[in-house]
């Protein structure tokens, strides 16, 4: 029997890291990390309810999952066993049914954090950056539920795109129901000056009781000159270009090749 076909079995892969430790090491960083947070619901919440908080962000990062994350029954499931889930679950429900608090809670310590670091910086002669980014959240199928609003569908674009030899589909956006999502992060110039900080997270829409935009926007802008502002093109146009231009703003702006710049009396408009 010829033997050069033969493999040895390879011997199993061990992590050069306990993963007992570094899990048990990790959890503690996040805490710390919330602590401040952890004492204002403490002051707002049951206890149970805190750690149910604490509990459910270790659950999200851990369970990493891009369809399944956010189901209440798939967070239930991780955060006690499979066979308690549903406790699990009920756990999460009376945490976010409370009505002892809301997401400004969370928001307003956000805002708080990145509002000390950028003090720091500037106390340092550093400049912070403000990275802006926006997206939108498409429900073709809905139109009771709360806070929709139209949204230019991303996806009917790339499904209309224009294919050689097929039917050309119509030329305008197409807009769908939907919310609008708005998002800033300060980061530093150099890696010396520490990691990014989320300044600013939310959803939005343009109609109804639910209609919220210019909070968010307003506490950024108060930042003056004292921050860099940094936009991708999905905000190059008119609005945000007269907003920043108004307020006396340093900023970069990604202009995309096919809009033109204009004067107040050009004709054509951007």
């Amino acid at each position: 029997m010829q033997t050069q076909y033969l493999t040895e079995p390879e011997a199993p892969q061990v992590p050069p890291y306990d993963a007992e430790q570094m899990s048990q090491g990790l959890a503690e960083q996040l805490a710390v990390f919330l602590f401040p947070l952890l004492v204002t619901l403490d002051q707002l919440l049951d206890k149970r309810l805190v750690r149910t908080f604490l509990q459910t962000i270790q659950v999200i990062i851990a369970y990493r999952d891009r369809v399944g994350g956010l189901l209440l029954s798939e967070l239930g499931g991780y955060l006690l066993s499979p066979d308690q889930a549903p406790a699990g679950t009920k756990r999460l429900s009376n945490l976010l049914h409370s009505s002892k608090w809301t997401a400004k809670v969370v928001e307003d310590e956000l805002w708080q954090r990145a509002d000390q670091q950028v003090q720091t910086w500037q106390e340092q002669g550093e400049d912070a950056l403000v990275i802006w980014d926006s997206s939108e959240w498409e429900k073709p199928e809905s139109r009771a539920s709360e806070g929709l609003c139209a949204v230019r569908s991303s996806k009917a674009k790339r499904l209309t795109h224009i294919k050689p030899g097929y039917y050309n589909p119509p030329g305008r956006p197409i807009f769908v129901p939907g919310m609008h999502w708005l998002a800033a992060i300060v980061v530093g110039r150099s890696a010396q000056l520490g990691p990014p900080l989320l300044a600013a997270m939310r959803w939005w829409s343009s109609r109804g009781a639910n209609a919220s935009f210019t909070r968010e926007v307003e506490r950024l802008l108060g930042w003056g000159r004292a921050v860099v502002h940094i936009f991708d093109q999905g905000f190059a146009g008119a609005f945000w270009l007269g907003v920043l231009l108004a307020f006396g703003l340093r900023f970069v702006l990604r202009w995309r090749g096919d809009y033109q710049l204009c004067p107040t009396s050009c004709a054509t408009r951007s």
